[in-house]
């Protein structure tokens, strides 16, 4: 099990496509008395962090769908208002109530080692990515009731599914099911991980890459298959992008504003003003789709099995005060699982229904026996403390030790048992030796909910089902979101879940996640996708 898909996760998200022109937060492009746009001339751009394996069709870290993106197409793009467009293919239709997607495929695409894209290709991704011997860790679950796919002639395809998959649409757009060059993939997991093999048909061919340090694109000067609402059309204007590696925060952003670099993400809460008030620089931020920050309560173990002690621990931490004085202003307080910027999916309705309540939180611990102090506070029961114990893969965010402290106040002692054995953590977390586990996930469609919450998504079988959720009702209720196809439908029944998992105190959802980028104001057109990450394709840098 990947650590990235196990625990605490620091993933930066976007929701909205947002250009950077020369302009603090809310700038975009085409600002007046900008400079014209020109090809040619290089970026460099500083990320927090570096794949462990850069197979997006293994890997379950955001950063690897990062930096992938400007080699992989994908067959659909969905805009940043959520609409899903055309992309490798030009059109598609959903049969067999809605069981069946039949792709016309286009037919002036060539892979980067000069083959040619078309039907075999499609099938030949979408069979690594449910080979046992891929091992993925994300795309395989995109892929959700998958059974097969069909060549129907060299530009048709047809991706067959056991059930009803609304979803799928929408994962058809990630870089998770990108497609990659067929001859690549006969390469092996080895080298598709290790990066030296990445062949798409993207913008950008993967370069040179330097372990802990950078990896180099150059402009595919063939590119001519962008979708619709790309930004542009044909090849880059850039002739090379540099990204990177610098998990440092204050190292990026002294390169920031040095100049070393053209533009750099993941800046610190700390740092966010200064970086707004150079006048060289810019800041953009942005919320994220998908699911928030939240504490995930293991509904199993012998603590949490008691949903008042599930329902004190949730109304006992002052979230709106801690997101605040983490995030010096920055963040924003959730309310649900999923963020509000996540397409078609929200539960409005949720916010401000569960504010603090300590004096609550104290009659449920009363009432499920908690009621004797130790020397230092702690709430005991038969002479046992009041412990919750939360698995975390390296070192525990400043988020998880603020709610920690708060949680003292209330008798709570959260245990912040952290490990660089990833090995370890998974196996505490693939046998439910934990009570809480606090992640996120970026995505821009409600059906992440089914990763968290459906009874079959378990961390054994490479889902997210921290919590132990096993509801029939919600199962069905995700199934039936699965199957509709008027979004309408679906997100009255992610609402059904949404209210659900919070009544039964099964998660708290902490903070919305927020994607903060800081540029030179040499750069312009730098978009931000929906899926959480800048877009080189359109951008460019004066000379």
């Amino acid at each position: 099990m990947h650590p990235r898909r196990t625990v605490r996760t620091a993933a930066l998200f976007v929701p909205f496509a947002l250009a950077v022109a020369g302009c603090s937060s809310g700038g975009g492009p085409g600002a007046a008395g900008a400079a014209a746009p020109r090809s040619g001339g290089t970026l460099s751009y500083a990320a927090d962090q570096e794949p462990d394996c850069w197979d997006p069709h293994t890997s379950a870290q955001d950063v690897t769908a990062f930096v992938q993106r400007p080699v992989f197409d994908s067959l659909v793009y969905q805009t940043p208002d959520g609409d899903l467009k055309p992309w490798l293919a030009t059109k598609w239709t959903i049969g067999d109530g809605g069981r069946t997607y039949t792709f016309a495929l286009r037919k002036d695409v060539t892979f980067h080692d000069g083959t040619h894209f078309d039907a075999a290709a499609v099938k030949a991704n979408f069979d690594h990515i449910t080979a046992k011997r891929t091992q993925s860790q994300y795309a395989a679950g995109l892929l959700g009731p998958y059974r097969s796919t069909t060549v129907k002639d060299r530009y048709t395809v047809q991706v067959r599914f056991s059930r009803p998959y609304a979803p799928f649409l929408q994962a058809a757009s990630t870089t998770n099911l990108g497609i990659a060059s067929p001859a690549s993939l006969d390469d092996g997991n080895d080298k598709l991980c290790a990066g030296t093999d990445s062949v798409g048909s993207g913008p950008f061919k993967a370069g040179r890459y330097a372990r802990g340090q950078q990896r180099v694109y150059t402009r595919n000067a063939a590119y001519d298959w962008a979708p619709q609402g790309a930004g542009q059309s044909g090849p880059a204007r850039l002739d090379q992008v540099t990204v990177r590696f610098v998990p440092e925060a204050a190292t990026r952003v002294g390169m920031l504003t040095s100049g070393q670099i053209d533009a750099a993400g993941a800046l610190p809460a700390n740092q966010y003003a200064a970086v707004a008030r150079n006048t060289r620089l810019g800041v953009v931020k942005r919320a994220t789709p998908g699911a928030v920050d939240s504490f995930y309560l293991n509904t199993t173990s012998p603590l949490f099995s008691d949903v008042r002690v599930r329902r004190a621990f949730q109304r006992a931490i002052d979230l709106d005060a801690l997101v605040k004085s983490v995030f010096l202003g920055t963040g924003t307080r959730a309310w649900s699982t999923l963020a509000p910027t996540t397409p078609h999916s929200y539960d409005a309705s949720l916010e401000k229904s569960w504010p603090v309540d300590r004096k609550l939180a104290a009659r449920l611990l009363d009432e499920a026996g908690w009621t004797g102090r130790d020397a230092e506070g702690y709430r005991t029961k038969n002479g046992k403390r009041l412990t919750v114990r939360a698995p975390v893969y390296g070192q525990p965010s400043l988020f998880a030790q603020a709610v920690q402290g708060d949680l003292k106040k209330s008798g709570i002692l959260l245990a912040l048992d952290a490990s660089t054995d990833a090995t370890e953590v998974s196996d505490r977390l693939d046998k439910g030796r934990y009570d809480v586990v606090e992640t996120g996930w970026a995505r821009a469609d409600g059906d992440i909910l089914s990763q968290f919450f459906l009874s079959s998504e378990t961390s054994v079988g490479g889902g997210h089902n921290f919590a132990h959720v096993t509801d029939d009702q919600v199962d069905r209720w995700l199934h039936a979101a699965q199957t509709a196809q008027r979004p309408a439908e679906r997100a009255a029944n992610y609402a059904k879940v949404q209210r659900w998992t919070l009544r039964q105190a099964a998660v708290v959802p902490a903070y919305v996640n927020t994607s903060v980028v800081g540029f030179s104001k040499k750069v312009h057109g730098l978009r931000m996708s929906i899926s959480a990450w800048p877009e080189f394709y359109g951008a460019w840098v004066e000379g």
